[in-house]
């Protein structure tokens, strides 16, 4: 019996862990689709694992190289209200509960996490003027009930604001980069794609000691 009670729960446990996975790749691969849509010279990269120079990792959910510049997207597909700021070190998921209570989740400030990812970029590309914009994208099942943001090379948006968004940024700031570019930026991050499952575990480990709360 009491194998049967383990067994179930153990059971559930990896049915939740490969749910919140599924669901994360989902938005990553939402994502990638919707990028696909932009016109112009352009080259798409998945999950990289850039070496952040102390035996650590930062992995960047995509890096979009488009003649506009280069696009860093931090995919969160969550539900519920977001609330939260550039300044606060943890933002806010709340849901409303079946007893008509609220429970409430923090997570890292997903600002400052990509911010992280385009330093280490940065330090790769050894070339600092080249256009970078941060974009946190949400899932279409959450609002964005209060965030607030003063850069403007920040974009925190839900996946359906994206396409517009990435179009109206590149036609804003037109073309920056030459197909060559595109080819040599795509040639020089397309290793950091190519990790094996040790390295994606000590990633995760590294990550999970670094934002436990």
């Amino acid at each position: 019996m009491v194998w049967g009670c383990l067994t179930v729960a153990l059971m559930l446990v990896l049915i939740a862990l490969f749910s919140v996975k599924g669901k994360g790749e989902y938005g990553e691969d939402r994502i990638y689709d919707i990028l696909q849509k932009v016109d112009g010279y352009k080259a798409t990269l998945q999950n990289c694992y850039l070496p952040k120079g102390n035996g650590e990792t930062a992995e960047v959910d995509l890096i979009f190289l488009h003649e506009s510049g280069i696009y860093v997207f931090e995919s969160k597909n969550y539900s519920g209200w977001i609330f939260g700021s550039e300044n606060q070190k943890y933002w806010t998921q709340s849901f409303s509960d079946r007893k008509g209570g609220t429970k409430k989740y923090k997570f890292y400030n997903p600002l400052w996490q990509n911010d992280t990812h385009i330093r280490v970029l940065q330090k790769i590309l050894r070339d600092k003027n080249v256009n970078i914009y941060s974009y946190i994208v949400f899932g279409n099942d959450c609002t964005l009930k209060d965030v607030r943001l003063s850069q403007s090379n920040y974009y925190v948006i839900q996946r359906r604001e994206l396409l517009k968004s990435v179009l109206e940024n590149a036609m804003h700031y037109g073309r920056v980069l030459s197909n060559e570019d595109i080819d040599n930026l795509y040639r020089m991050l397309l290793p950091y794609t190519e990790v094996s499952p040790e390295e994606k575990e000590t990633h995760n480990r590294n990550i999970q000691e670094k934002y436990r709360m």
